[in-house]
């Protein structure tokens, strides 16, 4: 039985490119946040903490807004669990 994360446990995440030829491993003690940006399109923003919270936060291209006051639209949050993903809708 898997027992849930502590926040002595790091977060770890692994990022690949689609054909599979890179990857990088990504390792924190409080969140890691993965940052994919579409050239034309904007840019998603995968933010994960110790304790299983995550977010999902978009920002079309061109919206100029200061990265420090603005998080960008809230597509998704939610929390981890050993048994399920809870999603709460903003």
């Amino acid at each position: 039985m898997r027992e849930e994360p502590t926040h002595d446990d790091p977060v770890k995440g692994q990022l690949r490119s689609a054909l599979g030829r890179s990857s990088k491993v990504i390792k924190d003690r409080e969140a890691i946040e993965a940052v994919v940006e579409v050239a034309g399109a904007g840019r998603l923003v995968l933010h994960v903490d110790s304790r299983g919270g995550y977010s999902l936060r978009g920002r079309p291209e061109g919206d100029e807004a200061d990265e420090a006051t603005s998080q960008g639209d809230v597509l998704v949050v939610g929390m981890m669990g050993a048994k399920e993903i809870v999603d709460d809708p903003p």
